[in-house]
């Protein structure tokens, strides 16, 4: 099951993704060189040609960080999936604004950084969404074990 977690949400979120770029195709194309404009289509681009590396990067990251945090959200209570909530949008903003920020181009005003930072934004939490509303339907049949309830019951018993 543990490698259920971990490659069918990414696989997910990374069809969708996949299929956005391939509907785009024909109307921008997917070339090195589009890669640095600053718009969504350089983005569009750069996930076409770098899609394998991007994967690898999405699964590690599922595996290494989501998974044990979502395992432990599980056990805990609103209090700490609202902390894993906050500090994941916390993550987007910032890896939004970091990326928009290396690749905007000064000349053009603040206008296409910030709108480049909010395309980010929104990808990354739809990502976020789709990953965690898959893995959610993947628990949603098993029970939560809980260790404290489980002592309780030794000790009872």
């Amino acid at each position: 099951m543990k490698l259920l977690k971990v490659l069918l949400p990414v696989l997910v979120d990374f069809g969708i993704f996949a299929l956005v770029v391939y509907l785009n195709m024909p109307d921008h194309p997917m070339r090195i060189g589009e890669i640095g404009n600053g718009n969504l289509y350089s983005l569009m681009a750069y996930f076409h040609l770098f899609w394998g590396l991007l994967l690898a990067d999405g699964i590690l990251t599922q595996y290494l960080i989501i998974i044990p945090l979502w395992e432990k959200a599980r056990h805990q209570g609103p209090g700490f999936r609202f902390k894993i909530g906050a500090f994941i949008a916390l993550v987007c903003v910032l890896f939004g604004g970091a990326l928009s920020y290396i690749i905007w181009a000064p000349e053009d005003g603040y206008e296409p950084l910030l709108a480049f930072w909010w395309y980010m934004i929104e990808i990354q939490a739809v990502y976020w969404l789709i990953n965690f509303l898959v893995l959610y339907l993947l628990d949603r049949k098993q029970p939560v074990e809980n260790p404290e309830t489980e002592e309780a019951e030794i000790a009872a018993g």
